[in-house]
């Protein structure tokens, strides 16, 4: 089984800003609509997961070479770089029409079960290797983000409406990128810690924090920490 997914795609008009180029939102989208479409592929021929586990994403790690524009042709790969009952590792490359890299993502996810909220795991004969592309080994890495203390902050609310949530009955991943104040185009790359899930209904305060080329959000819902995010700037 070729555990490799290629889907081919094009940069639509909902996805850019008033500048034609691709927002950083949607093209976070763009990687986790092509590693979702890869899961479900893999899932026809392995055999079913139990309906109470699912993967919850806990760090995400954006490469920016170029940023797409409207109307841009793009093939977007799908790899599991390593697995094991516990979690998994997935890159996603997209590429231009020339096959260059446009942009990469490296997600980790841990096993969890949704009724518990609590990691679990996968059965010990379940085939993980089959899932795995064996020449593109990447290892789980979740880079831990440390926002600096002090320091100019500027506060933002965001609050979670029905239009954000995903199938899980979480906010979408990418949806935490929408109150981003910078351009993709200035951004070199992107980290992204997930510690809880945010839900339908919660008032979420982002606190922005800039240290020379590197800009730092912390997401709130009251003093719980739901995720951190570090830019790093070109």
């Amino acid at each position: 089984m070729n555990p490799l997914f290629k889907i081919k795609s094009h940069i639509h008009l909902s996805d850019v800003g008033q500048d034609a180029k691709i927002r950083l939102g949607n093209l976070v989208d763009k990687f986790q609509n092509a590693g979702w479409m890869h899961f479900q592929e893999l899932q026809k021929r392995l055999p079913s997961m139990d309906p109470c586990l699912l993967y919850f994403v806990v760090s995400q790690k954006v490469d920016i070479h170029t940023v797409p524009s409207l109307n841009e042709p793009v093939v977007l790969q799908s790899f599991i770089t390593d697995a094991n009952r516990f979690k998994i590792t997935r890159l996603v490359e997209i590429r231009d029409a020339a096959k260059k890299l446009i942009a990469s993502q490296i997600e980790d996810a841990f096993v969890v079960n949704k009724l518990t909220g609590k990691i679990a795991r996968l059965p010990e004969n379940y085939p993980i290797h089959l899932m795995v592309d064996d020449l593109r080994k990447l290892t789980f890495h979740r880079d831990k983000i440390d926002v600096p203390a002090g320091g100019h902050q500027i506060k933002s609310n965001f609050r979670v409406l029905p239009r954000d949530v995903d199938n899980y009955g979480h906010m979408n991943n990418a949806r935490y990128l929408d109150l981003i104040a910078e351009h993709s185009d200035r951004i070199r790359e992107v980290s992204i810690n997930y510690l809880h899930p945010a839900k339908l209904g919660m008032e979420l305060e982002y606190l922005r924090i800039q240290v020379d080329q590197s800009v730092f959000y912390t997401i709130r819902n009251g003093k719980q920490i739901m995720s951190k995010i570090k830019l790093a700037l070109k």
